[in-house]
Formats: C-alpha cells, sequence, structure tokens
C-alpha cells in the first residue's frame, strides 16, 4: 500500500467531516475543535463525514446519475500496484466529476456546521442537552445563559436571555501592586490555550483606586480597554436590558437601561 496515496484518500474522505466540525466549532468555541489524539480526530470527523455523506452524497448522487464506486476507492487502498494504478486510471476518466461532488459536500458541509451551531445558540439547545454543551464556560458567564444551567440557583421571572443587550462589567485589577475598579460594558473577550480566560474587551470604561478613599472614578479616553485576566483579582457581571422609550407621538424620546429579572 501507497501510504501517501492511502493518507490523501482518507482526508479527502474525512473532509466534510472537518470541514463541518471546522465551522461547527469556530470563534469563541475555536480551541475545542482542537483534539489532541488520533482516536478523538477519527472519531469526531468521520461521525459527522458518515452523516453528511447519507444524507447529502445519496441524494446528489441520484440527481447526477453518479454512484460511489467502492471498487475503485478500495483500489487506492490496494497493495496491489496494478490494482492501484487501474483505479488511479478511472479517478482521472472522472476528474471534473469527482472534483466537482468533493467541492459540493465540503461546501455544503461548511453551511450545515454554520447553521446548525446558529440553531444551538439561538435556541439554547446547549443548555438544554448537555451532550450539545460547548466547551467553553466563559461564554456561558459573560452571555448569561448559565441561568439556564439546571445547577444555576438564578431564577429569571420576567426576562429571558435573549432580552440581555449589555453585559456590564466591574473589575477589581491589580496594578502595579494597586487595586483598581474598572467599569465598562464588555465588547469581547479572548481565551488563552489552555481554555482560560486571557483578555476581556471594554467599552466605556472608568477606573478608579480603591487605595485611596478620596479616589473618584475616572473616564478612560479610547473606543476600548483591554484587561488581562491575569491581573484581574475578581468580575461582578451585571446582565442589562434596554427598553426603547417613545413619546405621545410615537417618537423615539429616549432609551432605559435596567437589571434582568
Amino acid at each position: 500500500m501507497n501510504i501517501a496515496l492511502a493518507g490523501i484518500v482518507i482526508l479527502i474522505l474525512l473532509l466534510p467531516g472537518i470541514i463541518f466540525n471546522k465551522s461547527y466549532f469556530s470563534g469563541e468555541f475555536s480551541s475545542q475543535y482542537t483534539i489532541k489524539d488520533f482516536f478523538g480526530l477519527l472519531t469526531n470527523t468521520l461521525i459527522p463525514s458518515l452523516i453528511v455523506y447519507v444524507i447529502i452524497g445519496i441524494p446528489i448522487t441520484l440527481i447526477s446519475g453518479y454512484e460511489y464506486d467502492f471498487k475503485t476507492l478500495l483500489g487506492l487502498l490496494s497493495s496491489n500496484k496494478d490494482t492501484v494504478e487501474n483505479a488511479i486510471n478511472n479517478v482521472e476518466l472522472f476528474r471534473k466529476e469527482i472534483i466537482s461532488f468533493n467541492f459540493l459536500m465540503c461546501l455544503i458541509s461548511l453551511c450545515l456546521g454554520h447553521g446548525f451551531r446558529s440553531l444551538v445558540l439561538n435556541k439554547n439547545l446547549d443548555t438544554r442537552f448537555p451532550f450539545l454543551r460547548f466547551d467553553n464556560i466563559w461564554h456561558y458567564l459573560i452571555t448569561g445563559k448559565f441561568i439556564l444551567l439546571r445547577r444555576s440557583q438564578i431564577q429569571l421571572f420576567k426576562d429571558t436571555i435573549q432580552d440581555v443587550d449589555i453585559t456590564y462589567v466591574v473589575a477589581l485589577v491589580n496594578v502595579a501592586g494597586n487595586p483598581y475598579v474598572y467599569n465598562g460594558a464588555l465588547v469581547d473577550y479572548e481565551l488563552s490555550k489552555d481554555g482560560g480566560l486571557n483578555l476581556i474587551y471594554l467599552n466605556g470604561a472608568k477606573r478608579k483606586d480603591i487605595s485611596n478613599p478620596e479616589s473618584e472614578y475616572i473616564d478612560i479616553e479610547g473606543h476600548t480597554i483591554i484587561l488581562k485576566y491575569d491581573h484581574i483579582i475578581n468580575l461582578n457581571l451585571s446582565f442589562i436590558a434596554t427598553d426603547l422609550i417613545y413619546d405621545e407621538d410615537g417618537n423615539l424620546s429616549g432609551i432605559d437601561t435596567r437589571l434582568i429579572e
């Protein structure tokens, strides 16, 4: 068996599953896509690949009239030189169709991964079904979705998680040995390689030196301030909803902010 050729064939076969997982675990969940062992990589790409081939590949073959040629596929993995050469010749004859088929499968896998990810997040399916839960605890803490988890002791009687418009952060930070309090609206965050919190980005931030009793909050100029988690002593998160206020004529007259409840 030509190990290099066999590796390319296996990679092409697993490519739909790889692309599905890569698109599903994207953005703030990208670190979860990294799999340390070969068995984990195989199981996490083989199963999605099989699903894509069944629900998408079979209809495509029925519509196009082309079928899976398992004889050619096994021939590429064969240790017999003549069998391998015959399989390569068959691939050469239908190279355009094979390339088009695999390109379409990869494109559909990409769309399915993004679509399934959006469905899980928008419907909060990950908070209801543990097997769909993302391995990113900070996503649930920062967005307030941890409230929906069964182990949470917080209940919302008036609002829902979808009503959260702003996550407001109050952070106690060690700055050169002095404690400062930073306030601001959370813009974004980044995780470290081990999955812990690395950086948080705040907008409209203020700070106060709490070691000085006479100190007052000072506005921090600029669009965004970045705080490193290693310097943060503790965090307080508030989840805020915004309500639009209209006058008697139906014109927007202001915006009211409040904690969700």
